[in-house]
Parts: structure tokens; sequence; C-alpha cells
């Protein structure tokens, strides 16, 4: 569900701010958000309307393990979602578990795990629930951070068989601006495609998605606007006749602690 800063299902990268410390050696961080519309890999969940996100990540370092920096986190994610057709549902909670590798003195992060996608109160005759297992590697450059993800599941969504999704996304700080010491300022985009084995079943084709943004950062606070879009469709959205898979501009507001 992440990939470097970026949220499968969020609208934009969140900024990074100073964590908590906990116990046993680790911290905790966490973040708040109001998106305009939640979109998992180019789709709306939240029929195109808006939604509330939290997050809290406990993460603690591996101290025995002296050859590189090695940790485990544990996260809870959660959204409201609102699908079509209605299921009952109106909670997505996500669950996520794994180890990083902090390479190359930091600037390179290997992130193995697993996400437990789940949806309390929904119909259970729906299968909404899923997991998937994968991981992602990021490198900082410095003036951009590249990463990319694989994730795979063997029970996708609404029982429609095994499942890969592959992305590839990029950040670009622009220093160069000034426009105050507490402001600042970063783009990103990012390439994904999704398979599905029972695309029948899904409702949705195999599919590319798309995305490309702007945040500003002022005062502890992200500003996001980010353009999304996919290659599906109106015809053969969500079984056809949804506009959930068209272009659209996402704006967020995110605090992160």
């Amino acid at each position: 569900m992440m990939l470097a800063a970026i949220h499968v299902g969020a609208a934009s990268p969140a900024s990074a701010a100073d964590p908590i410390q906990g116990p046993f050696g680790g911290t905790i961080s966490g973040s708040v958000a109001l998106l305009s519309d939640y979109t998992i890999r180019g789709v709306s969940v939240s029929k195109r309307a808006p939604s509330v996100q939290a997050s809290l990540t406990y993460e603690a370092p591996l101290a025995f393990v002296e050859a590189l920096p090695v940790s485990l986190y544990g996260t809870v994610w959660g959204s409201s979602i609102n699908f079509s057709p209605d299921m009952d549902e109106s909670l997505e909670l996500d669950l996520l578990a794994g180890v990083r590798f902090k390479l190359f003195e930091g600037k390179a992060l290997l992130d193995l795990g697993w996400i437990g996608y789940r949806y309390p109160g929904a119909m259970k005759a729906a299968r909404l629930s899923f997991d998937e297992f994968g991981g992602s590697l990021s490198y900082d450059f410095g003036w951009m951070n590249v990463a990319g993800q694989v994730r795979y599941s063997p029970n996708f969504f609404v029982a429609s068989g095994d499942a890969w999704y592959k992305q590839v996304a990029a950040t670009i700080p622009l220093d160069f601006i000034r426009i105050h010491d507490q402001i600042s300022l970063k783009v990103f985009g990012g390439v994904g495609h999704q398979s599905i084995q029972r695309n029948a079943r899904y409702a949705y084709p195999d599919m590319w998605d798309w995305q490309i943004g702007l945040i500003a950062t002022a005062w502890g606070v992200d500003l996001g606007i980010t353009y999304v879009d996919t290659n599906v469709g109106k015809r053969r959205c969500n079984g056809g006749g949804y506009d959930y898979c068209a272009a659209r501009a996402i704006f967020s507001i995110t605090k992160s602690f």
C-alpha cells in the first residue's frame, strides 16, 4: 500500500514529519488528510466525493543487525469510501507489516511486506477483503527521488483471483523556488499497471493509470493538487456507464506528525 512516500490510494505523497519516540527504541508517526476524491490506482472509490483518511505507524530498528540498518514496522491506515453498487461499506481499513532496509547511507530504501485490505461492516458475500504481498525500492539522488513497487495478490478484490500491480514514480523538490522559509514545493508523478485474473468479476479490464501533481508544504501542512487518469473509458469502467476512471484533479490537505 505504500511506495516510498506515496500511498497507493492517496492523492499525493505527504511530507515526512519528526516521529514520536515509542517503546523498545521505536518511533511513532502518523497523518490525517482530507481529499476531494479517494482514488485507488486511478479509480475513484468515493464516487468522486470527498474522503477523510488517517494513518498510524510504529517502526523499530533491529539493533542486533550490524551489517546495515534494518527495521520492522506496522501501520494502520483508514479511509472513508463509497462504492457503486452499494455493499454496506463505509470504511476501508488497511493493515501493513514489513521490514525496511536502508542502504547506501540511507539514500536507498527497500521495503518488503504485507498489506491486508479490510472493509468492516460490508456485505460478506461481496468478498471485498484481500491481501497483497510485495515490496518497493526507492533511491534519493537529492535533486530527485525515484521509486518502484511490485504487488501480488492471490485473492484480489471481490474474489477476482490473482492480481499484479506494478508502478514507477518520481518526486522532485523545487528548491530553486523560494517563497518563504516555511514554504517548500515539490512535483511528483507515476505510472502503474494493474492486471487481474478474472476481469469480468472485478468489473474492470487490465488497466494503466498515471498521475502528476504538485505539493506545497506550508508551516507543516501539505496542500496538494494531483491530475489522475487511466486508459479505461466510461463504457468499461466498473462494468460500464461510470466516470470513476476518467481524468480529474484531486485536491488534498495533509498534516503529518
